[in-house]
């Protein structure tokens, strides 16, 4: 058995106790606190990121999850009459003694009571049928005015085509035949029962309906292309008979025979778009003539043509999955859905978005790599060198609107003005590119981001060791060699961290935008099928802008809300995604000339 140390415990039983001052000096001075300091700052970082990521989806959450509806009717109070109801935007509630709608939010609220004492009572805020092409209507009701609240099982909430929101109990539709509305629809199977209890037969006529507009569209394509095939034959063949008459060509037999294939496939052309014009004009009359009657219970009463719906279900007759399932639809159709007047989905503004960030990267890149091989390879470093150093790093600090300001006055009014008058004047004073579009857009985000570009460029550089450079040159090697197979791919990653540093600040600019080409809704992607596919000229949106305007300038603020967290929350991904794309690149790179800048 091992013998204890009798005179190391003596010794230090021996050795004076070291002051508390002294302690705490050198616990300071081995950095002991900011080490504790820096794992707060990173948790309390975490916790603010994953705070604002779980705001903008429960934020969002609440548009998209199917919420029950609720059928309140109303009771007198002394000196009131529910007659008398109005909504916020001042028109009359549906009926007398109902309303149906959704329940949005409750709150407490201090009134007056007869004794003088403030007295605490509940009030609800009840989203009820949209009026006069309003997105909502609102009505705030005080406990003292519900006698009762039910929430029926066949309960409708139609999201139209126009943005409105409509609730309502189905009454009748339209015969598909005659026309007229049919309160007890066939659906084929069984007995038919009243619509108000089964509503089988209105959503059979919704996935019909929702099938005649794919073929109403594709008849359409089809229908465009064939007017188009006939313009150019029309065209071959006007300018063969102009050259004949004109003594330019000796009409030959061959040119006869031509001539008659081209009458013929004329008249096949024009058949057929006749046939296709034919269908569409019938299935137009089709969907027309498919109508709902809602009515009764506080909802909204009158017809509705079906063409009109763009969504309908039974929140109060579902099921947790089934609410689920309806709240991933409904988010799926928001994300891939053609945006309308402030309502619809956001894919036009994701492309834009992701189409501007990639035109800037292709434009910043190479301008800001060869700027910085340029300040630290080839120019003199003396006053002068350092001077476009400072001047570059107080440029990322210059507000983003001032580059907005530069770019409107010398992409837009200034060369963009001077192309249209060289290469578009039959078209003036109407402007091609002297007016905003993607082009300028990208080029604007890449003057914002070029000091980023250079800077990080410049760091990756000077990590070179120089021993590679030397080594290079001692091989044979030029310097431009050098440079383009030595110093370039070990400089890599940090050219990437440029790249990812650009597209984090470029992605989420609005304020340049603004002047530059973003619109609230663009007609076009600037990037089709037709000639020269990607449409430099054309105008775009931008997921920022779309939250800003969904937030400042929507005439229903409350309805909004929802919206702009959702848009911001694709805001965040998008980003995220563009970031991720990057940093897998500069992680590839990293590995594959891993030692060389060690």
């Amino acid at each position: 058995m091992r013998r204890p140390d009798t005179n190391r415990a003596s010794s230090s039983l021996l050795r004076p106790r070291e002051p508390l001052v002294g302690r705490l000096q050198r616990y300071w001075r081995d950095g002991g606190p900011w080490g504790w300091l820096n794992a707060m700052a990173v948790s309390v970082s975490l916790v603010l990121v994953l705070g604002l990521l779980s705001l903008l989806v429960v934020g969002s959450f609440s548009h998209f999850w199917p919420s029950r509806l609720v059928e309140v009717e109303l009771t007198a109070q002394p000196g009131e009459s529910p007659t008398a109801l109005t909504t916020t935007r001042g028109e009359p509630a549906a009926d007398n003694r109902h309303l149906l709608g959704e329940l949005m939010h409750e709150e407490m609220r201090r009134v007056a009571s007869g004794e003088g004492d403030d007295a605490r009572q509940q009030w609800w805020l009840l989203q009820t049928s949209s009026r006069d092409g309003a997105a909502a209507s609102w009505q705030w009701l005080p406990e003292t005015l519900l006698d009762r609240m039910t929430f029926p099982r066949q309960a409708l909430m139609l999201e139209m085509r126009d943005g409105r929101t409509l609730y309502g109990m189905p009454r009748a539709l339209s015969d598909p035949m005659t026309g007229e509305m049919d309160h007890t629809p066939d659906v084929g199977d069984g007995p038919a029962r009243p619509l108000a209890e089964d509503t089988e037969p209105l959503f059979a006529r919704l996935k019909m309906i929702e099938s005649e507009r794919r073929q109403l569209q594709a008849l359409r394509l089809d229908s465009e292309a064939l007017s188009s095939r006939y313009q150019a034959l029309q065209q071959s063949l006007a300018s063969r008979r102009r050259a004949t008459a004109d003594g330019d060509a000796t009409r030959t037999q061959e040119d006869a025979e031509l001539e008659r294939e081209i009458q013929e496939e004329l008249e096949e052309v024009r058949s057929a778009f006749i046939e296709r014009e034919g269908q569409l004009s019938a299935l137009r009359d089709a969907l027309a003539g498919g109508q709902l009657l809602l009515g009764g219970n506080g909802g909204y009463e009158g017809r509705i043509a079906l063409d009109d719906i763009r969504n309908a279900w039974q929140p109060n007759a579902m099921g947790f999955s089934g609410r689920l399932m309806m709240t991933f639809q409904r988010f799926r159709d928001f994300v891939a859905g053609a945006s309308t007047e402030g309502f619809g989905g956001v894919w036009p503004a994701i492309f834009g978005t992701v189409l501007m960030v990639v035109l800037m990267s292709i434009m910043v890149m190479p301008f800001g790599v060869m700027a910085a091989l340029y300040l630290h390879e080839v120019a003199h470093q003396g006053r002068l060198t350092r001077l476009t150093r400072i001047a570059l790093r107080n440029l990322a600090g210059v507000p983003s609107i001032v580059y907005g300001v530069f770019g409107l006055g010398f992409f837009v009014y200034g060369l963009g003005a001077g192309i249209d008058e060289l290469f578009y004047s039959e078209r003036l004073p109407t402007p091609t590119f002297g007016t905003g579009g993607i082009l300028w857009a990208s080029l604007t985000l890449a003057l914002l981001t070029l000091p980023v570009v250079i800077v990080a460029t410049e760091e990756g550089l000077a990590r070179v060791p120089r021993r590679l450079r030397e080594g290079a040159l001692a091989l044979g090697a030029t310097r431009l060699e050098t440079l383009k197979r030595v110093v370039i791919p070990a400089a890599s990653p940090a050219l990437m961290t440029g790249l990812i540093l650009a597209v984090a600040r470029a992605a989420g600019e609005v304020a340049p935008l603004m002047l530059v080409g973003v619109v609230k809704l663009a007609p076009d992607l600037p990037l089709d099928d037709s000639f020269p596919w990607l449409h430099l000229d054309r105008k775009f949106m931008h997921l920022g802008h779309q939250v800003y305007d969904l937030a400042f300038q929507s005439s229903d603020a409350f309805s909004s809300r929802p919206l702009v967290y959702a848009t911001a929350l694709v805001l965040v991904v998008v980003i995220l995604c563009l970031n991720l794309s990057a940093i897998r690149l500069r992680h590839m790179l990293a590995q594959r000339y891993k030692g060389a800048t060690e």
